[in-house]
């Protein structure tokens, strides 16, 4: 007999299940992004990061990603060869290198979100809208559900 989690009565190996389908749609959905687009999950939310936040220090960049500077340097210059971001002095300290979006990476990120609007707009469709608006709180409150940070509050 399973152990009993008192969330809507489900079992132990239900919630399980709903993990497992819950990451293989995204990882699913990263594999599509990767082959449409030729970006990792990594390289997306990297240039997310800086278009939201403009240029930005590798100390930030890292910070963000919760990875070694080197490991953030090197992804910065995996970007750098494809031309999508550029590296350049910060004018007010110049010991700080600025990482921004080039325009093929403005391009590209423009590219990506408008697949993902489409495609969740058309998965969306068919639902009533009572059903969307409990996705969209459920998706709201995911770090908190899965006990990670917000990106909106640092650590």
């Amino acid at each position: 007999m399973s152990e009993k989690i008192r969330v809507l009565n489900m079992t132990r190996e239900e919630i399980d299940e709903v993990l497992y389908e819950s990451m293989s749609a995204i990882f699913q959905f990263d594999r599509l992004k990767v082959s449409l687009f030729n970006m990792t999950y990594q390289d997306s939310y990297l240039l997310y990061f800086i278009r939201k936040h403009g240029p930005a220090r590798m100390s930030e960049i890292a910070e963000e990603m919760n990875i070694h500077i080197s490991t953030a340097s090197r992804a910065i210059d995996k970007l750098e060869k494809r031309r999508l971001v550029v590296r350049k002095k910060d004018k007010a300290d110049r010991r700080n290198i600025l990482v921004s979006l080039a325009p093929a990476g403005a391009m590209l990120m423009k590219a990506s979100e408008d697949h993902s609007f489409y495609t969740i707009q058309e998965g969306l469709a068919g639902l009533s809208s009572d059903e969307v608006l409990n996705i969209i709180k459920a998706a709201k409150m995911l770090n908190k559900i899965l006990g990670v940070r917000s990106v909106n509050t640092k650590r």
